[in-house]
């Protein structure tokens, strides 16, 4: 299976609700990592307009562009960032696809978090991270078409399997387990 389309269908497939496994059957269970992947990018620049009302800030990048941010209600301290100071904002996305085996039925739904870091200093830095798990159940397998139906809380959704020999380790009742991870960090320096 293949990295961020898997995980974007996986998203809709698998959305809303859930129902969780005992504690006994958690301690036979088996994962085995399917895939993974990570993206980051970094945004760095001036500060040349702060809107504490609106929580928007826009930034002169390197290039001479203008880049508008806005800045989310769990982030503290917008006030303390002036005009001329730089401003770096890094954001990562991953994304991992387990197969879960175990003696119970695998879970079907979701869970989500946000956890908020702030870091101490002199200006205003942190670290905001949004994690969101989907949880599936296999209810098909065909080798030979080389598919896997998931069954998700509201819906069926049918994958082709890139590697074959994956193929092998499937079983229906086995659970997929799709988690989502979104860290925004940012940090101010004075000019």
């Amino acid at each position: 299976m293949n990295g961020k389309p898997l995980a974007l269908t996986l998203a809709f497939g698998l959305a809303s609700g859930i129902t969780a496994a005992s504690p006994t059957a958690l301690a036979d269970v088996t994962v085995i990592p399917v895939t993974g992947s990570e993206v980051t990018s970094e945004i760095s620049g001036t500060v040349e307009i702060v809107n504490v009302e609106r929580r928007m800030l826009t930034i002169k990048t390197a290039d001479g562009r203008f880049q508008v941010i806005n800045v989310p209600a769990q982030v503290g301290r917008l006030d303390e960032i002036k005009i001329g100071n730089k401003l770096t904002i890094t954001e990562t996305e991953a994304v991992l696809v387990d197969l879960v085996k175990g003696p119970d039925e695998a879970a079907v739904g979701t869970t989500q978090e946000t956890v908020v870091d702030r870091e101490r200093g002199a200006k205003p830095a942190g670290t905001m991270t949004d994690t969101m798990t989907l949880y599936g159940r296999i209810a098909a397998v065909d080798k030979a078409k080389r598919k896997v139906s998931v069954q998700g809380a509201q819906e069926t959704v049918d994958f082709t399997v890139n590697d074959p020999a994956l193929l092998a380790e499937l079983a229906v009742g086995d659970g997929v387990v799709a988690t989502f991870v979104r860290t925004v960090k940012g940090k101010v320096e004075m000019r």
